[in-house]
């Protein structure tokens, strides 16, 4: 552990050293009664000063010691703890302050903290990361108090790290309830035990395996129960070798907020849940990332990127405020992607100018390919479609609302007769409805 490098040396009396000079300006007050009482004053006043700077040099030579333990890649959403560890040679307790200036990706607002350092301690920040992309940590911004509790040396320290002093935000990795259940099993391959129930295995033995709560009795293996004397089942091998492209808008749509994060933050959690699900199954993957032009292709199999190249090339990536070109992209697909393969499109459709856009390329998209679009819905839209107006322009807010979730209903209608999948869902429900759909399809695909 190196030394820390001390960016400034400001000084600044404490409240003690303030209260100590309170007294001499009482004594000041008395020296117009008795001039000798001024003299004192005076004397007593350098004294303090003199204490004070005597006091603040022996801080600012106080060597403290900071080293941060902080993973490189964290995740949106997801709490994690900052460990600072603070060590100081010195033989007396040592009162320090800080000040984290973690950025607007890990916090809100700088944390401070406070303790007493008697050779070694530890302070420990709870962080919950905000924002996706790279953070680069500032210094550390540190007071140590002097001996006699007179003076604040002031300093910044570059805490040493394993990793040096930035971090990464990824997307959401780990999803809850449900959807984490259901991703869990189908990572795991299995069939059995399921709070979601999946139908349409292939016909071909993968396993046998003991009975689960919830395993289908036509996945019973009489045979082997017989000779067990224990329930067996059979589990099936999942079709193989299918390819899934992922296009995922990320334009003016999918900047507003569903909650503490943007539309895009919930659809890059999904996508990339769905893609690991994808990988587990032995299948490939290509992510399509777009706006008013493509912006990003992340192939996912076995000669190409990995999950973790996924998560990697998609972390910093934000919504813009351009209209997304939903037909150029469909055509560039075309153009280089001529694979068949279940074609799943992520947007939020907000406007009826985008919803008729949309309808087209939803239609050219299902010439080749099996689509399936997800509809990220507007938590703003139906709040206000849902609620009750306080006044007349409330009222108007309030049809509008209904008037577009009228149309994205209809639009939806319209996509279904064509034979298009349309998965439409909150923020909150999108990862389960989305993997629930897809494995329906995979296990569908057999026949």
């Amino acid at each position: 552990m190196s030394d820390p490098a001390v960016l400034s040396g400001a000084l600044l009396p404490t409240a003690r050293a303030f209260g100590l000079l309170g007294l001499v300006s009482l004594l000041s007050i008395a020296g117009f009664v008795s001039p000798w009482l001024g003299g004192l004053a005076l004397a007593f006043d350098a004294l303090v000063l003199a204490l004070v700077v005597v006091d603040g040099r022996r801080a600012a030579r106080t060597a403290v010691e900071v080293r941060r333990e902080l993973p490189a890649v964290l995740h949106q959403g997801e709490a994690v703890v900052l460990r600072l560890r603070l060590s100081t040679e010195a033989t007396r307790p040592v009162v320090v302050r800080g000040r984290e200036v973690l950025g607007p990706r890990l916090t809100e607002a700088p944390v401070d903290l406070s303790m007493v350092l008697r050779g070694a301690g530890e302070v420990q920040i709870p962080l919950v990361p905000l924002r996706r992309g790279a953070q680069r940590l500032a210094p550390l911004a540190l007071r140590v108090q002097g001996p006699w509790g007179l003076c604040w040396a002031g300093r910044e320290v570059e805490p040493g790290a394993a990793h040096g002093q930035s971090v990464r935000v990824f997307p959401r990795a780990h999803l809850e309830g449900e959807a984490g259940l259901l991703l869990r099993q189908a990572l795991q391959r299995r069939t059995g035990a399921n709070v979601v129930q999946r139908r349409g295995f292939s016909a071909e033995l993968y396993a046998l395996r003991e009975y689960r709560a919830g395993d289908p009795q036509r996945s019973i293996h009489w045979k082997q129960t017989a000779r067990r004397m224990v329930p067996v089942v059979r589990e099936d091998a999942w079709e193989q070798h299918q390819h899934t492209l992922v296009l995922v808008d990320c334009g003016r749509p999918m900047a507003a907020l569903a909650g503490r994060m943007s539309k895009l933050d919930h659809t890059l959690a999904v996508v990339l849940a769905l893609v690991r699900v994808v990988r587990a199954q032995g299948d490939s993957a290509t992510l399509v990332l777009f706006s008013k032009e493509v912006r990003a292709v992340v192939r996912v199999d076995r000669r190409g990127a990995g999950v973790a190249e996924a998560f990697e090339a998609v972390h910093a990536l934000q919504a813009d405020l351009e209209e997304p070109d939903y037909e150029g992209v469909v055509a560039w697909t075309a153009r280089d992607l001529p694979r068949r393969s279940l074609a799943v499109m992520c947007t939020s459709v907000g406007d009826l100018v985008g919803a008729e856009a949309l309808g087209r390329a939803m239609a050219g998209l299902g010439r080749r390919h099996h689509p399936v679009l997800v509809n990220l819905e507007d938590p703003g839209l139906w709040a206000h479609g849902r609620g009750v107006p306080p006044d007349v322009v409330g009222a108007y807010a309030k049809v509008s609302a209904m008037r577009l979730a009228h149309d994205n209903q209809a639009l939806a209608g319209r996509l279904r007769a064509q034979g298009i999948e349309v998965v439409s869902s909150p923020a909150d429900g999108l990862a389960l409805a989305v993997l629930q759909r897809y494995l329906d399809l995979k296990a569908r695909r057999r026949g």
